[in-house]
């Protein structure tokens, strides 16, 4: 397994609108290659995380041209450019 971590700020008084525009985005998430989960976290007012994971770090890299194309149609609700972190998991409960 493979998780990408990213980071990001989002418009606060648009939090709602933000969280209707991702169940919008179900179908085609779900459609991504490689792509298994997804979670997202509010981590404080107006600061998000997702939580990716994807089959392989290959399978990663192969998505991200759809994933990039989705964040960006993210943009009218970030504050901030996404922060991402990426790796392969080495333990796990």
């Amino acid at each position: 397994m493979y998780y990408r971590v990213t980071t990001y700020g989002f418009d606060a008084a648009r939090r709602d609108e933000f969280l209707e525009f991702a169940d919008s985005l179900r179908d085609e998430l779900s459609a991504v290659d490689g792509l298994e989960a997804v979670h997202t976290v509010e981590i404080g007012e107006g600061e998000g995380m997702i939580i990716a994971r994807y089959t392989s770090a290959d399978g990663a890299e192969e998505a991200q041209p759809q994933i990039q194309g989705i964040m960006g149609r993210m943009a009218p609700f970030l504050t901030s450019m996404p922060q991402v972190s990426a790796g392969e998991v080495i333990w796990e409960m």
